[in-house]
């Protein structure tokens, strides 16, 4: 017993000493950290990182092999101005979902930014033709203070179809979230979500990290609840996250992000 009780010391010394000279490494991540995770589906919030970002994630929904999500993401900040590029895919070999989307963002100032994406989707079933599809996605974000920002989305505002000619149109959603920044650890945000025709979703997000080199995430929605844990590193940022969704079963998502260094 004393002889593991000695190991498991010196384990915790080393874990402790390697984070603490992690945590100079860190910082810098975390300083967009909060953002990134809290606004990642508004393009035009990303655009106030004022650094470039590389995101890549992989999700799996429900346990189920065929519902598998990829993501591959890359934003490139200059000044005022932001290109935005996103490519994902949800499916898998024989039936899914393709979409890329390219988009430019403007910041005015330190607290107004607006984005505008061109969206492509392919939809792929084995034994039935492709189906090509266009429409567009617009977000705008506003800093009202120093501790409160507002960022809208609007997806498919035009009413586009599936197949451009065809008679599905690609489902409207709109979002709204508010962020609230009490501290430099804390942000907590509000978000509701309506897809037309579809569900409505509302839910709240925290974000804290107790530690320089450590951050944990806590969602409760009407749709589902999760839990995430993120590890920075120099400027990389790792995260791993589990999401239950209460008729359904459990989602996991791992991801990777690269923070650019600052302008």
């Amino acid at each position: 017993m004393e002889t593991i009780c000695h190991r498991l010391s010196i384990l915790v010394i080393t874990i402790l000493i390697l984070l603490d000279s992690l945590s100079g490494s860190a910082q810098v991540a975390l300083q967009d950290i909060l953002y990134t995770n809290a606004m990642h589906e508004l393009p035009a919030a990303r655009s106030m990182l004022r650094s470039s970002y590389l995101h890549a994630a992989f999700r799996n929904d429900f346990c189920t092999k065929e519902m598998m999500f990829k993501e591959l993401e890359f934003d490139l900040v200059h000044q005022q101005d932001a290109l935005l590029t996103t490519i994902t895919h949800y499916g898998y070999s024989s039936f899914g979902e393709l979409k890329v989307s390219i988009g430019y963002s403007r910041r005015f100032g330190g607290r107004v930014a607006i984005a505008l994406q061109a969206v492509y989707l392919l939809n792929h079933a084995e034994h039935y033709p492709t189906r090509h599809s266009f429409t567009v996605d617009f977000s705008a974000f506003c800093q009202i203070s120093r501790t409160i920002g507002l960022a809208v989305n609007l997806y498919n505002p035009i009413r586009m179809k599936y197949g451009i000619t065809g008679d599905e149109v690609i489902p409207m959603r709109f979002e709204l979230q508010g962020d609230y920044h009490p501290s430099e650890k804390l942000l907590i945000s509000l978000y509701g979500k309506k897809t037309l025709p579809g569900t409505i979703d509302a839910g709240l997000e925290m974000y804290y990290h107790p530690l320089p080199n450590f951050l944990v995430s806590g969602t409760a929605a009407l749709t589902h609840c999760g839990v995430g844990v993120f590890v920075p590193w120099r400027q990389l940022v790792l995260g791993i996250k589990a999401d239950w969704y209460y008729r359904v079963s459990v989602s996991s998502q791992c991801s990777l992000n690269y923070h650019f260094k600052k302008e």
